[in-house]
């Protein structure tokens, strides 16, 4: 579908749709970080009200930077979002970065070097974009403090479930995640199917402070782990898809503030991110969505090869969202359908 089927082959059958959704939501928030990027967006543009004020303004970026000569002109709002935008561009092409390496790994089974590249981006970077779009006067008052202490994580921690359920409230996830599912997913070290304790031995070889993700005597975090063990992909991606659909929204409303999108891609952005989520994730959902795109699109599109109809699968249902392509079911060719552009 999005990946080729020689690169997925060592990822058991029932999980690439999973997997292939998860790098969907990458490629997704990826290619909205080079649009804005591209456009200049994250750029903060402002008048100067004299000639003098311009001025001055020059004087002092040469002898300290711009920021600093916004904030000694009173230009407060403006250096305010100059850091937000500039802090948001960053975190998201590190989250991307890791994220792409460690869906790459776990298609090769490295699962040691897999979960360590996924830890920090959902342990940490996840934290920091959510309290941006939660609570923006209080990470940027964090940000701006000159103590580093005030943006750790230990600082946060009893906070987390309060600023994700914010988060969320300025998404259109609502009624579709949970921040106590979310909470539980990555930082609930009790959580025997979350991935707290995955991340935790990734990274240490000997974990003793919680019992939960004690090593086990005799023994090595993950370093004796049989590669050939699917339950590892069982673990991965029966929560990945729910935290990287956050993800998704979260840096969508980020952007939101930085440059309003397109009204028309943003809605093709959260419908088919949604509605792909519901086909995989909920009971029943691969059937009402097989169907509602059936009742759609059936009579109207047909095969260009042999002018058999669109006949709504699973698997075409998430490649229509997901790629913009069916295939057909009686001859196999593959078509390219502007699903995106009709939404």
């Amino acid at each position: 579908m999005l990946i080729p089927s020689n690169r997925i082959q060592w990822i058991p059958k029932e999980w690439h749709l999973a997997h292939e959704y998860c790098f969907f939501l990458h490629d997704e928030f990826a290619r909205m970080l080079v649009e804005y990027e591209a456009a200049d967006a994250p750029t903060v543009s402002f008048q100067f009200t004299s000639k003098a004020q311009a001025k001055r303004f020059g004087d002092l970026a040469k002898r300290a930077d711009a920021l600093t000569a916004m904030r000694e002109l009173g230009l407060d709002s403006e250096a305010r979002r100059t850091v937000l935008n500039q802090v948001t561009m960053a975190m998201v092409a590190d989250c991307a970065h890791h994220i792409y390496e460690s869906l790459r790994c776990f298609e090769k089974r490295k699962f040691i070097p897999g979960f360590n590249l996924l830890r920090k981006p959902l342990l940490d970077s996840l934290m920091y974009l959510s309290w941006m779009l939660a609570d923006e006067d209080g990470f940027y008052s964090a940000f701006t403090a000159g103590d580093p202490t005030k943006l750790t994580q230990k600082v946060l921690g009893n906070r987390r479930k309060e600023i994700i359920a914010s988060a969320i409230a300025n998404t259109q996830l609502a009624g579709i995640i949970t921040a106590e599912d979310l909470v539980s997913i990555i930082f609930d070290a009790k959580n025997d199917g979350g991935f707290y304790g995955l991340f935790q031995h990734a990274v240490h070889l000997v974990t003793v402070e919680r019992i939960e993700i004690r090593t086990s005597p005799e023994n090595f975090n993950f370093i004796f782990k049989n590669p050939n063990d699917d339950g590892v992909y069982e673990a991965l991606y029966k929560q990945l898809p729910t935290v990287f659909l956050y993800l998704a929204h979260v840096i969508l409303s980020l952007y939101e503030r930085i440059k309003p999108p397109d009204p028309s891609a943003k809605n093709a952005f959260v419908f088919r991110t949604i509605n792909a989520y519901r086909s995989l994730c909920y009971e029943g959902g691969p059937a009402a969505l097989a169907e509602a795109l059936g009742e759609a699109l059936s009579q109207h599109v047909q095969c260009p090869r042999c002018a058999k109809p669109l006949k709504v699968t699973q698997y075409n249902a998430m490649r229509l969202l997901m790629t913009d392509s069916f295939r057909c079911t009686h001859c196999r060719y593959r078509q390219l359908f502007p699903l995106s552009w009709m939404l």
